[in-house]
């Protein structure tokens, strides 16, 4: 008996060891503070805890797992997320968890709470390609640098930056779940090409059919340069295929930076045009940015401006969470409103992975007929990786 228990010991531990060397975890911790002030007397000082990478509403914590087994093609992957600014879902929950495999060679499943970033777009402006959710995710590769999808949901999910605590939810009707159709090609160091649509569905509040395209330029070293094309709001189920003409938007994106050795500048823009009744004009966003590493790369200083004509500071007064270089701004389409920012910042580099950086976000908005008004975020972040 003894000789059977150690055999059948040693054959867990090895069959454990096995799945272990393909299982791979990871994740990190963002999280500080900042310090709001306002130039107005109705408005006292706030303080509150701060992650660039996370709303700026709290911290998060993000880990990570994949497994892939020996062959290939099968495995498995999951986020799990404590998001300190998901107002609705605050406790730990997953971003995404799926398992997928191949059939064949050109074709791969995903099956669970799906994430995919195949069609994401490489813009900091936009970033994103139709999201995904609940449900399947066929991606098949026919060729080379060609990648066709199609995605059922029936349940809508903002992508991996936010957490998703899927309810089973009641059935719903086959054409109230979310589908997805998505095509890329890459030609290695000349170009890239995303298209990627989804219908009107009820997964999420009614979540409106969308088309984005994206080009993003490879044949020069060292340049980003990227331009992404969303259309939004293509139809509905009151006015259907006139509902673009009513109330759609139509919104163009241009990322462009260049790198030379240890210094880095570049531009993001972006141009908003909506058709619905009383958002006539047009918001023009422009935001420069440059950055010098200094002491072999160890200290980044940075300093970003930005520009909106036709759009003001969000309600929360924080950045975009999907890249820490840019300020956020709710598009009015009212020429009345503007916003001038300007954002100084030194990042420190603890090691490859672990940063601390310490800025001060400062915008002066206006709007015409109103005193203009100061806001400033003083923050102190950290992110920690493992």
């Amino acid at each position: 008996m003894k000789r059977f228990l150690s055999v059948l010991l040693v054959a867990v531990f090895a069959v454990t060891l096995g799945f272990a060397q393909e299982l791979k975890l990871d994740g990190y911790v963002n999280s500080g503070l900042g310090l709001r002030i306002v130039n107005d007397d109705d408005v006292n000082p706030t303080l509150r805890v701060f992650g660039v990478d996370s709303e700026q509403f709290g911290g998060r914590f993000r880990f990570n797992g994949s497994y892939t087994n020996a062959d290939k093609n099968i495995g498995a992957n999951f986020r799990l997320q404590l998001q300190g600014n998901d107002i609705q879902n605050r406790s730990f929950g997953p971003s995404y968890a799926y398992g997928w495999f191949r059939p064949i060679e050109m074709l791969q499943i995903k099956a669970g709470i799906v994430d995919d970033s195949t069609w994401e777009t490489g813009g900091v402006w936009l970033k994103d390609d139709q999201g995904e959710g609940a449900g399947i995710l066929l991606r098949l590769t026919p060729m080379e640098g060609l990648d066709v999808g199609f995605g059922a949901y029936t349940h809508s999910q903002g992508g991996s930056s936010g957490n998703n605590l899927i309810a089973p939810g009641e059935p719903q009707n086959w054409w109230d779940a979310k589908y997805t159709f998505m095509a890329s090609y890459l030609m290695k160091d000349v170009f890239k090409i995303n298209v990627s649509g989804r219908n009107f569905n009820t997964t999420t509040s009614n979540t409106s059919a969308q088309v984005i395209g994206e080009l993003r330029l490879l044949m020069v070293e060292n340049l980003t340069a990227i331009i992404e094309i969303q259309l939004d709001g293509l139809w509905n189920r009151t006015d259907e295929f006139d509902a673009f003409n009513n109330t759609g938007k139509f919104n163009i994106y241009e990322t462009i930076a260049y790198s030379m050795d240890d210094l880095k500048f570049g531009l993001n823009a972006g141009q908003y045009f909506n058709n619905a009744p009383g958002k006539d004009d047009v918001c023009l966003v422009f935001s420069p940015w440059v950055s010098y590493a200094m002491a072999e790369g160890k200290i980044v200083p940075r300093l970003d401006g930005a520009f909106y004509l036709g759009g003001a500071l969000n309600s929360s007064g924080n950045y975009d969470r999907r890249n820490e270089y840019k300020a956020d701004n709710t598009a009015k389409y009212d020429a009345d409103y503007s916003l001038i920012g300007v954002r100084p910042s030194i990042k420190f580099f603890i090691d490859s992975r672990n940063t601390l950086e310490i800025g001060n976000a400062l915008y002066l908005a206006n709007k015409k007929g109103d005193d203009a008004v100061m806001t400033n975020i003083f923050y102190l972040d950290f992110v920690f990786r493992f």
